[in-house]
């Protein structure tokens, strides 16, 4: 029994071990979290609290590198940075597992070392909604409740290799980790886009339903805005706190992501048609896109 155990923690720390230098710190204006190098220079990570264009990340290897953010995944929400001289191992991914894997989760603690945790895979499923029109069509579930270390980092099977990326996102007391199927090929996608700078409204924004007085014909739902930013595109063309956007160059949105969305195929100096609903009349704006302001 104790030479069974003993193999079984070499190769639980083995498996660590050849994960751990794919596995990275990243330091944004928020917080800290772990992060995962998929290809080249390229990380990719939490991106609920990501949203500075600079970034900074710690290497395995202690070196602290200037990264930049190039944008959102847009069904799994995750961030991706690219940290030019990184240099560090590309992580591989593995098929999804089965319910009753054994796995475990490798992030980097506060002073930067690795922290890991036993996470048996208790449930592969889905689909999970990541915003009011997408969708991830499989999730992982763990049997470990979230851990700021571990955010950001790899889940992986006992040769090392990727099966997700572990998130904040809790379900019923386990983890959601989104599979590497997805994490790659939305982070690839960010990475297609690279260069291809989103337009900028400057304005917060938050769900709401309109009671029908104030439809004035139009959707249900849409975005009420919450803040203007002073002297940003939406503020000059009018558009005021306590607007309601319901459509965005004629189609309908009522949610944030949405609005992000279809803000990545407007270039900043694009001009944009905002329908709004103010004081139960309809208006509609026509604002020229920005560049969002760095920081």
């Amino acid at each position: 029994m104790a030479s069974l155990l003993s193999s079984l923690s070499e190769e639980l720390a083995a498996a660590v071990r050849s994960a751990a230098p794919s596995v990275v710190q990243v330091h944004g204006a928020r917080r800290v979290q772990a992060g995962l190098v998929f290809d080249a220079d390229l990380v990719m990570t939490s991106g609920r609290h990501l949203d500075s264009t600079a970034v900074s990340v710690r290497a395995a290897d202690g070196r602290v590198l200037e990264g930049t953010l190039l944008g959102h995944g847009r069904l799994t929400g995750l961030a991706v940075v690219r940290v030019p001289g990184l240099g560090a191992p590309a992580a591989v991914a593995a098929p999804a597992p089965a319910p009753g894997h054994l796995a475990q989760a490798v992030g980097r603690t506060w002073s930067g070392g690795v922290f890991a945790a036993f996470a048996p895979v208790a449930v592969v499923g889905g689909p999970l909604r990541t915003g009011r029109r997408t969708e991830l069509p499989q999730v992982i579930r763990v049997g470990l409740a979230p851990h700021g270390a571990l955010v950001g980092g790899a889940l992986v099977d006992g040769g090392g290799q990727v099966l997700g990326l572990v998130t904040g996102t809790a379900i019923r007391g386990t983890t959601v980790v989104v599979p590497a199927e997805f994490a790659w090929a939305d982070a690839r996608e960010v990475v297609a886009h690279e260069g291809h700078t989103p337009g900028y409204l400057g304005i917060g924004s938050m769900p709401v339903a309109l009671p029908e007085t104030q439809r004035a014909g139009g959707p249900a739902r849409g975005l009420l805005v919450t803040s203007v930013a002073d002297g940003g595109p939406a503020a000059r063309a009018g558009v005021l706190v306590g607007d309601v956007v319901v459509a965005f160059d004629g189609a309908p949105v009522d949610d944030p992501d949405e609005l992000l969305a279809r803000l990545r195929g407007a270039r900043p100096g694009q001009a944009v048609r905002l329908t709004l609903s103010r004081g139960g009349a309809a208006h509609e704006l026509t604002v020229t896109t920005g560049e969002r302001p760095r920081g």
